[in-house]
């Protein structure tokens, strides 16, 4: 197949697959409300986001920055929007944009719309009571290896200066990473439809910045490094908190199903998995013992 053909069949089968995992979820939970299509930069629709905030909760909130997976070529905010009303039914403001996917573009380009809307979350702070001394900064599969590249540059100053962003004047707590597709360096990281984001001459021209894992240190962020049984980046996340066991980094590794009752790729955004609800509860904890 062509890139255009893998790409087109990637989308289809994700969306079919979201489809039937989301089928009959309410869009609207009691006790949250919802701000949609806010921009935050001039494409549209690939720069708007969605809000969703708790209406009981004690203000300002406690505020979540989600980075959405597909393999840097499928997905939307209507895609994670029952996943983010439930981060805002227990409690926390949850920032669910779109951004630009390949072919359209090519490395950097999402990253640099994650930059856009994290700026975007600064300046509206005040407007939508969120807590910027108390922000978490969330992500899966591709959205992982994202989170995971942003949180390098907000705590290196020198792979930071590799992309030209200003540090955001924001306090971010805790990191959580699910099902991260990290490692983007390794010779089998990239094959099939992610090539459309990351094709030969793009990577040959910024390895510096691709080699997120050569550039994390301490300090970083207290980490939550969420796997399966079934997920085939477990590897990746089995290697990730090895790397940050030998850096002192603090992190909890947590890898959820059996043998017996196998989990997969980020298992969690199933708003019907028992499990999946207790996965989250236990990132909800790690996220609370970190708030100021």
């Amino acid at each position: 197949m062509t890139e255009e053909q893998t790409v087109a069949q990637l989308r289809r089968d994700f969306k079919a697959s979201d489809d039937r995992r989301d089928a009959g979820l309410p869009t609207n939970v009691a006790g949250v409300r919802r701000y949609n299509d806010l921009a935050y930069g001039p494409k549209r629709p690939w720069h708007l986001l969605d809000l969703y905030v708790p209406t009981a909760a004690k203000r300002p909130l406690a505020t979540i920055i989600n980075i959405h997976g597909g393999g840097w070529c499928y997905g939307t905010k209507e895609t994670y929007q029952f996943y983010g009303l439930d981060w805002a039914r227990r409690g926390f403001a949850f920032v669910n944009p779109n951004y630009r996917l390949a072919p359209a573009v090519t490395f950097p380009a999402e990253l640099d719309d994650v930059n856009c809307y994290v700026d975007w979350v600064v300046a509206h702070a005040d407007e939508y009571h969120l807590d910027l001394n108390n922000v978490i900064l969330m992500g899966d599969s591709a959205g992982g290896q994202m989170a995971e590249q942003y949180a390098t540059i907000l705590t290196n100053p020198q792979f930071r200066r590799l992309f030209g962003y200003s540090r955001p004047e924001m306090t971010v707590r805790a990191l959580i990473l699910n099902s991260a597709a990290t490692e983007l360096l390794r010779p089998d990281a990239l094959a099939g439809a992610v090539r459309a984001y990351f094709p030969e001459k793009v990577v040959a021209t910024h390895r510096a910045q691709l080699a997120t894992e050569s550039a994390i240190q301490a300090p970083f962020l207290p980490t939550f490094i969420c796997t399966a049984t079934a997920d085939f980046l477990k590897p990746n996340a089995l290697r990730l908190a090895a790397l940050f066991k030998t850096r002192d980094i603090e992190h909890v590794y947590r890898c959820y199903g059996t043998a017996e009752q196998p989990r997969g790729h980020v298992f969690l955004i199933d708003q019907r998995d028992p499990l999946g609800q207790r996965a989250v509860d236990d990132e909800q904890t790690f996220i609370q013992a970190h708030l100021s």
